[in-house]
């Protein structure tokens, strides 16, 4: 009686682990599958799993072989647990402890083989896309160079030798089926250029220069950022590679050079489309546009060198280059959409919105009256090709903005001062 007693005891033990088991692991299942898309989505421009480059899919690639792989042993090592555990568990009180090993040759060198054999056949295709990355990343139809500043990114097409005068911002043009070789430059701290649907993650050198190549297979817009800390401001760091097609690309590099369009002959002095609103002239300082060549006074500016560091001794444009700017889609590097109000913002209160920026040394809260304020944005308006701005279709056409989380931004400049409140820009896409 005693001893069924006992046994009765063990195997309703038994069962409820078990039945806690179960449920415990039906739980988790469910949060998994309700969490996981939510994680990782195809649709989400930040996510490495929708490759859009040839470079990319050969990174996917590798990522499978070694997902596949990985669970593998992760199912082999399971079963070989819980076998352990079935077969080898006390099924009574009279059942003796097993003998204690302590030591199996045989075992030892196959969990050493076994893992060894992974790595090789993890090592030879991960050697094999790096050397054919590294291999082909000079001969691209375009180089582009990109410099990494404190916090955003200055571009300048260095080939074809016709288009290197064109320098801008955050906003990559590229062409669709061209390839393009990126040479990554960094004069202050270390960066980290990262666009997850078109290759991998390269660093950015002080003294040295690395070199990425890149072809869009399709048009579209693809989300890139900083991913090494580099400071205050490193979270807001982003930026856009727009791939377009030829024709929409010859309009970007047309637009650019036009500078100023026929509406900004309302705003210069005398009519004249060359010449810009006074207020516009503190901006001149840092900033350069296609087309104005002199300054208020009618004194020629100084040669832009760009491309440096702050604080350099040739450095004269410590600005991007602002030609075009009525066409990029954000303001910041990805921290604002690019639109009136928050121009508005930018300029009365630039510390404010991006804490740590070069810009806001000059300007502080309040330093350009609202009437000033007015002026540049309605002349920042103007910058863009009388034809319109490149039209962006393809990928992630729909969410033409993806900002910077939660970013501060201040009262309007036509508010009065003592008015300012915060409000934080909205968590994801903003259209």
């Amino acid at each position: 009686m005693s001893s069924r007693g006992r046994g009765g005891r063990r195997g309703f033990g038994r069962s409820s682990v078990v039945y806690r088991g179960a449920t415990v692991g039906a739980l988790l299942t469910m949060v998994a599958a309700w969490l996981l898309p939510r994680l990782v989505s195809a649709e989400d421009p930040y996510t490495t799993i929708t490759p859009k480059s040839d470079t990319a899919d050969d990174i996917q690639f590798l990522y499978k072989i070694v997902f596949w792989l990985a669970l593998a042993v992760f199912i082999g090592v399971q079963m070989v647990i819980v076998w352990t555990v079935l077969r080898y568990r006390r099924r009574g009180d009279s059942d003796e402890r097993p003998v204690q090993v302590h030591g199996n040759k045989t075992l030892e060198i196959a969990w050493t083989i076994i893992p060894a054999v992974i790595l090789v056949a993890i090592f030879i295709p991960t050697v094999q896309v790096m050397f054919e990355a590294d291999r082909d990343a000079e001969k691209g139809d375009y180089v582009v160079n990109v410099y990494g500043k404190q916090w955003w990114w200055e571009v300048n097409y260095a080939r074809p030798e016709e288009l290197a005068d064109v320098w801008t911002a955050n906003d990559i043009y590229i062409p669709v089926g061209r390839s393009v070789t990126f040479n990554l430059h960094t004069a202050n701290v270390i960066h980290s250029f990262y666009v997850p649907q078109l290759s991998g993650t390269m660093d950015l050198i002080p003294g040295h220069v690395n070199t990425m190549k890149v072809t869009a297979n399709e048009p579209g817009m693809f989300y890139g950022e900083c991913k090494e800390f580099c400071g205050t401001s490193h979270a807001y760091m982003r930026f856009k590679v727009i791939a377009v097609p030829q024709d929409q690309f010859d309009r970007f590099i047309d637009g650019w050079r036009e500078g100023a369009n026929s509406q900004a002959a309302a705003l210069a002095p005398e009519g004249d489309i060359e010449r810009y609103p006074a207020a516009f002239g503190t901006c001149l300082g840092c900033h350069r546009i296609g087309g104005v060549n002199e300054n208020a006074a009618g004194d020629p500016l100084p040669a832009a060198r760009v491309g440096l560091a702050a604080g350099s001794e040739e450095y004269t444009t410590l600005g991007p280059n602002l030609s075009m700017v009525a066409c990029r889609t954000t303001l910041g590097a990805g921290i604002l959409p690019n639109d009136e109000e928050h121009l508005r913002d930018w300029l009365y209160y630039p510390g404010g919105v991006k804490p740590g920026n070069y810009m806001a040394l000059q300007i502080k809260e309040g330093t350009l009256s609202p009437e000033q304020i007015d002026q540049i944005v309605a002349y920042l308006k103007t910058l863009a090709p009388e034809g319109g701005c490149p039209e962006i279709t393809g990928i992630n056409e729909e969410d033409v903005l993806r900002l910077a989380d939660a970013v501060p931004v201040p009262a309007q400049a036509s508010e009065p001062q003592d008015a300012a409140v915060t409000s934080p820009v909205g968590v994801g896409y903003i259209v």
